[in-house]
């Protein structure tokens, strides 16, 4: 699945870039077309990091939002569907470190299906909603430069979502796979064999591989 029906489908955002530390909280540049862009210039990094920069916050309740959106609760998504069918073309694309590790030497054409099962999420708090939305009210009064500059026209992450990852491959080419996770160093969580075909199962690891993004401008608490 590519990322504009994805995101007609869902009203969520893949996230085909790097997936080391992304957390509730980050900025995101959204091209419309294209992958959504974390390190664009002049972006602060996260709404908290704006806040700081904008002497709003204390370099200690920078560091308490952030650790409080790591940690917040995982819980069941709210998806019609249990499962997210990725198109296998577009696997490669993705970045995910596990999937990197899984399909590097192993050709994704030997790939029947890849899905996301078992979704889960995380949701920024309506507390948190709330001390954001106040700080940015505060930046557009009294540092309109700094906001209009730098986070008016960006979008920021409100939800992330996780789910197992499950890959079908005809039998033929199990060996074959099996031997690239041992050379990787990772093992199956779950492995279903059939006449035919054989699903393996790898648990998330905590990596989100979609996202909720919220305009700034239009972001309320």
């Amino acid at each position: 699945m590519e990322i504009r029906k994805f995101r007609s489908e869902y009203n969520l955002e893949l996230i085909p870039a790097s997936h080391e530390g992304i957390s509730l909280g980050d900025l995101v540049w959204d091209p419309i077309l294209g992958p959504p862009d974390f390190s664009r210039k002049g972006m602060p990094n996260t709404i908290y990091t704006a806040f700081l920069d904008a002497t709003l916050i204390t370099d200690k309740e920078w560091q308490e939002f952030r650790i409080e959106n790591q940690e917040t609760v995982m819980v069941n998504a709210h998806f019609a569907t249990r499962n997210v069918d990725v198109n296998v073309e577009f696997i490669s694309e993705l970045q995910h470190p596990k999937i990197g590790r899984i399909s590097g030497d192993f050709k994704t054409e030997k790939l029947s299906k890849f899905t996301f099962g078992d979704l889960q999420m995380r949701e920024m708090d309506d507390l948190v909603r709330i001390k954001v939305d106040r700080f940015l009210e505060q930046m557009k009064a009294s540092r309109w430069k700094e906001y209009d500059g730098s986070i008016r026209r960006v979008f920021m992450i409100t939800e992330l979502y996780y789910g197992t990852i499950r890959m079908v491959i005809e039998k033929q080419f199990s060996t074959e796979l099996e031997a690239t996770l041992e050379e990787a160093g990772l093992q199956a969580s779950g492995k279903s064999e059939g006449s035919h075909a054989v699903e393996y199962e790898f648990s998330h690891d905590n990596v989100p591989f979609a996202m909720r993004i919220e305009r700034v401008r239009n972001f309320n608490g």
